[in-house]
């Protein structure tokens, strides 16, 4: 029998080849696509950043990121994520998605891992849900990697 604090809400998050696995409070918001930015930041998954609620949001691929190869889907959204690293100093960045989020409740029965390995900087891991398979990122780490971008790019802006 499974006791009720066995189970995780989660959102389910369709990216260009796979899908991302969050914990639903990291999810602050889905948005339409909006304009984006360009940024000196020289990273190919680093998209640019926009203004979401009158501050400016940085916006990456978290696919390229994890070094997988882009899919079909159609980059339609936004998925904003609170930051959950406090020494990276990131309150929300975005990450690229195609469509809606689905809410799903998960156990850890539900989660078959698809690589023995895992041997990412990035990722957690490559896990099974239905025929979905999904990413769960690194989210501290990600969160560090963007601010060395910011930092790295704030020291360049200031030697000019």
């Amino acid at each position: 029998m499974h006791n009720q604090s066995d189970f995780i809400h989660c959102m389910l998050i369709p990216l260009q080849q796979y899908y991302l696995l969050l914990p639903n409070p990291t999810i602050a918001e889905v948005i339409p696509l909006p304009r984006i930015t360009d940024s000196d930041i020289d990273a190919v998954e680093y998209i640019g950043q926009f203004f979401w609620r009158d501050q400016p949001l940085q916006v990456i691929n978290l696919e390229i990121l994890a070094g997988c190869q882009p899919g079909e889907r159609q980059i339609n959204k936004l998925c904003v994520i609170n930051g959950i690293n406090s020494e990276a100093r990131i309150k929300q960045y975005a990450v690229t998605c195609c469509g809606a989020p689905q809410l799903i409740t998960i156990n850890e029965t539900a989660l078959q891992p698809v690589d023995e390995v895992m041997d990412s900087d990035w990722l957690h891991c490559r896990v099974k849900i239905g025929s979905n398979i999904a990413l769960i990122p690194k989210l501290d780490r990600i969160e560090m990697q963007l601010q060395n971008y910011l930092s790295s790019n704030t020291l360049n802006a200031n030697l000019l």
